[in-house]
């Protein structure tokens, strides 16, 4: 006779796992990781506002610095490569993004993440446009959203690290995208 099979009480085990990890990861008591994390979507949503701020706000604030269209528009495709310093936040995004199709919740999260970062790419390719430094050549929408597209798939690379793709290959790929879509030279800086 098959067991029967109790969801809830293997969500709870899932939880109390994952709490175990988390803390024994950072080196503190679990009860301690379980009253700021009573659930997995509490700790799913923090992570997302992590992203959020790495992805989005710190590279709106940084592009206040700059003025120059073609500048900024770099500044952008440097940026929204992962470094070293967020492998880890990167990394979730990633298994965020997996576990997308199997979670509305999840879902809606990248979705936002992913139009936030559009809407930064946007921004830049419209001004740059009536400014007169970009020709565009597709709609700055299409445009924008290629950029972030190829942004992922390009640190989903990296972080492997069992790709042929470097740091410096899958920035100059973008650029090089950049370049035909807006119709610039696109040097970086001096």
């Amino acid at each position: 006779m098959a067991r029967k099979k109790d969801q809830a009480a293997r969500r709870r085990q899932l939880v109390s796992a994952t709490i175990e990890l988390i803390a024994d990861r950072v080196g503190v008591s679990h009860r301690l990781v379980a009253y700021y994390y009573a659930d997995l979507e509490s700790l799913v949503q923090e992570a997302h506002e992590a992203a959020v701020e790495r992805y989005y706000w710190t590279r709106l604030q940084a592009l206040d610095q700059v003025a120059d269209p073609q500048h900024r528009l770099l500044q952008l495709i440097h940026s929204g490569l992962p470094g070293q310093q967020d492998r880890q936040l990167s990394q979730v995004l990633n298994e965020l993004s997996a576990n997308a199709s199997r979670s509305r919740v999840h879902a809606q999260l990248m979705s936002q993440l992913f139009d936030r970062e559009v809407s930064l790419y946007l921004s830049v390719l419209q001004e740059g446009q009536s400014a007169g430094a970009f020709r565009l050549s597709q709609p700055a929408l299409t445009l924008a959203r290629n950029l972030v597209a190829l942004e992922d798939a390009y640190g989903f690379h990296l972080l492997a690290k069992v790709s042929s793709i470097d740091a410096a290959t899958a920035a100059g790929a973008l650029v090089g995208y950049a370049r035909t879509a807006t119709g610039a030279t696109l040097l970086s800086p001096a």
